[in-house]
């Protein structure tokens, strides 16, 4: 399963995997957290806005 990894989140990892959380920021800068801001700003709309608005406008339903 490591083919379905990206070679930018392993070197992050590998980078984490050395020195931490300090090394990381150090190496890569802002770039990690402005990549954790984005995917949990993504994450966050879809999952607490467009999926209730969908259910509630009736777009999605459960069967019944």
């Amino acid at each position: 399963m490591k083919f379905l990894v990206p070679k930018i989140v392993r070197e992050w990892r590998a980078d984490f995997r050395k020195g931490g959380f300090k090394l990381l920021l150090k190496e890569k800068g802002w770039k990690i957290l402005i990549a954790f801001f984005i995917f949990y700003l993504i994450r966050d709309v879809s999952l607490y806005v467009i999926i209730p608005y969908l259910a509630v406008t009736g777009f999605i339903s459960c069967p019944g």
